[in-house]
């Protein structure tokens, strides 16, 4: 179990709640693998489903990214996926020289395919869905974006395949816009209640999914319209397996998550804590608040200022009266 301040809390989400569910998912894969005998190279992935009050109103098959503090692949230990270009056939030759410029950056990008190419070499149902199958990121120039749709075919939207968008008008930034664009997952506003992200596999350790899972919630949440107020409900899963809940808008639903999980009693002792916390700091205020209106009374009041008075006089250094005849000869 990771160590709870290694968590990024959430406003509305139960981070013991996620760990307990994450924690399940993986031991129900690693028994199923077991089962199967698929030990290797059966990593599945870990998903975030949001569910929506209302259908978005204006829903966009444009990905939007969201940040996530640990990548979804491990360049160091091999996992480099293939990347797909596509651009205006005026950028292709700059772009295939940045690639064997910054290597480490933009080795990743395997193909710099004009938009000219693709709508000449790609323009059956059987060449777009070789070109589909053949990589696993597809990234497009910002500017041709919209153009794509028509290009590509529906298949590439069904499958969340649609190009991720990227700034070409800076030429020397494109190294760092690529490492960054899959140093990130992807949320995409359908027609439905039903928004699903990445937040990595079953061979990340469960540290590394829960911080994905708490940031794609907050930083998901933000984008959706009317944010927390249309979210309905949060569960987590893997591709074969059922949804465990994490969020519910309802409070007796929630309750009934939490009691399921078994933190009932962590979470009433956390709030008494906090309550008997919030109590004694509001007495301390209280008296506080209560010493400062006596104070202020006490000031006010005629028999306080007589006595002041009467210690500032006493402070005062009294003169000594000269005598008569003395008074006379200084008037002579």
């Amino acid at each position: 179990m990771p160590d709870q301040t290694s968590v990024v809390s959430t406003a509305k989400v139960d981070t013991v709640l996620v760990q307990k569910a994450m924690g399940a998912l993986l031991k129900h894969h690693e028994k199923t693998s077991e089962d199967s005998n698929q030990l290797l190279g059966s990593d599945l992935t870990v998903q975030v489903q949001i569910g929506l009050a209302k259908v978005p109103q204006r829903p966009s098959p444009k990905p939007i990214r969201i940040d996530i503090p640990h990548p979804l692949y491990k360049k160091d230990e091999g996992e480099v996926p293939e990347v797909c270009l596509i651009v205006k056939e005026e950028s292709k030759p700059w772009c295939q020289e940045m690639i064997s410029k910054f290597p480490d950056q933009m080795g990743c990008v395997k193909k710099v395919l004009g938009l000219q190419s693709l709508r000449k070499k790609h323009a059956r149902y059987d060449q777009r869905r070789e070109l589909m199958n053949k990589y696993d990121i597809f990234m497009a120039d910002d500017r041709i974006l919209p153009m794509l749709a028509k290009c590509l075919g529906k298949n590439f939207f069904e499958t969340k395949k649609q190009p991720i968008p990227v700034r070409l008008t800076r030429k020397e930034a494109l190294p760092f816009t690529i490492l960054n664009c899959l140093n990130a997952t992807y949320m995409f506003m359908s027609a439905g209640t039903c928004l699903t992200l990445r937040a990595g596999n079953t061979g990340m350790p469960l540290s590394e999914l829960i911080d994905n899972v708490n940031a794609i919630v907050k930083n998901a949440v933000e984008k959706v319209p009317r944010k927390w107020a249309n979210v309905r409900s949060i569960s987590i899963k893997t591709t074969d397996s059922m949804s465990l809940p994490v969020y519910n808008k309802t409070p007796e639903e929630l309750a009934t998550i939490q009691e399921m999980a078994g933190i009932t009693s962590e979470n009433k002792a956390k709030k008494e804590k906090q309550e008997a916390e919030e109590a004694a700091q509001k007495e301390k205020e209280e008296e506080e608040v209560a010493n400062k209106k006596r104070k202020q009374q006490m000031a006010k009041s005629p028999l306080v200022r007589a006595l002041k008075k009467q210690k500032a006089e006493e402070k005062e250094p009294v003169k000594e009266k000269e005598p008569k005849s003395a008074k006379k000869k200084k008037s002579k």
